[in-house]
């Protein structure tokens, strides 16, 4: 769950979430499923005007390398399409680049497209596979407003609060011969063309869970949308050079005293596994671990993201990452409690759409 609080009024350009992990190998080798989901609220369709865009760093400096850029266009019979272009170099980092389409023409929706470059792609519904009570981040967004300790407790037991929820995923399985067998980072964007300004705007940017929702980026007002406008290079602006004791600005700052007015609320920033001496010094610890937010995955490997527990590598669909990120807020072990519902093991991975309403 990584952005289902803070969906802007077009709900098609909402990012729910984002993923990153190992699909189905082949004889040229492993293959990497990046992915993100939209409209958990039920949009009608595709924003036929916006980007979707899947974003890759190969080099480790936190910039795109390769962008998948996805539009969504609507023919003379009113019959929406999919159409990928494959942006590098330069290109990628810039929206009135055009890029290589890789989709053959009029792609369908809700069908696998193999692509130019032995690419797979799948853009349709499917049942939401992330499972969350909403209570529990709520209280912790709460707690991080606050700068007190949640209760969580009393806002139990937990449900699903995303179950039989559908929602609109972009999936595609790149193959290593793109990627390459190092290390890389990944993040997913959407976009509009505001035409008063004649310039594209990033409306939202999702990489680990939770990120926009939890955090006041703006001292301390809830200016979400000015992080989600800006590209992963910004997040470590404002961090001190010790950043255990000085003051500290930007989002990173923000997120560090945050967590440590939790933790010092709680008298957990001095527990094991992750003792420190102040809470100061654990949110600088909590910090460093969530930003930049991206999801860093290295090809041909297990995806788990649970930080607390000191792995980050990749994000899959099937883990607790909503019970993840608030052991990093709280400093301790956490769960949901709940389970993962069905999901594929064959592309796109996902389970299959939700039953339609009655």
């Amino acid at each position: 769950m990584s952005h289902h609080f803070d969906y802007p009024s077009d709900e098609t350009l909402d990012i729910s979430d984002a993923y990153c992990f190992a699909g189905a190998g082949d004889a040229h080798g492993p293959r990497t499923v990046f992915g993100m989901n939209t409209s958990p609220f039920g949009a009608p369709t595709w924003n036929a005007t916006g980007y979707y865009e899947l974003k890759i760093d190969t080099d480790g400096d936190y910039i795109e390398d390769i962008t998948y850029r996805a539009t969504f266009p609507i023919g003379s019979d009113g019959t929406q399409h999919v159409q990928v272009e494959q942006l590098t170099g330069a290109a990628a980092r810039d929206r009135t680049a055009t890029g290589m389409i890789i989709t053959p023409p009029n792609a369908p929706i809700g069908q696998v497209v193999e692509c130019q470059g032995g690419i797979t792609l799948f853009a349709g519904e499917r049942l939401d596979p992330f499972y969350n009570f909403i209570p529990y981040p709520v209280a912790t967004t709460t707690a991080l407003k606050d700068g007190t300790f949640p209760d969580f407790p009393a806002a139990g037991p937990a449900s699903d609060s995303f179950a039989n929820t559908g929602v609109r995923s972009l999936v595609l399985e790149v193959p290593v011969k793109i990627t390459g067998r190092e290390p890389v980072h990944f993040w997913a964007t959407t976009a509009y063309f505001d035409k008063g300004h004649n310039t594209w705007i990033q409306v939202q940017r999702a990489g680990k869970p939770n990120m926009t929702t939890f955090f006041d980026f703006a001292n301390g007002t809830a200016k979400i949308a000015d992080y989600n406008g800006t590209a992963p290079t910004i997040d470590l602006v404002g961090r001190p050079a010790h950043p255990a004791t000085d003051p500290a600005t930007g989002i990173w700052g923000q997120v560090r005293d945050n967590i440590a007015a939790v933790v010092e609320a709680g008298g957990t920033y001095d527990q094991l596994p992750h003792a420190f001496p102040t809470p100061r010094a654990y949110g600088a610890w909590a910090a460093d671990r969530l930003l930049p937010n991206v999801v860093k995955f290295i090809p041909g490997t297990v995806a788990l993201w649970d930080p607390w527990c000191d792995i980050q590598n990749g994000k899959g669909i099937i883990e607790d990452i909503a019970s993840n990120i608030i052991k990093m807020i709280v400093n301790q072990d956490f769960s949901s409690g709940l389970t993962p519902g069905p999901v594929l093991d064959y592309f796109p991975y996902l389970s299959t759409p939700p039953p339609p309403a009655s």
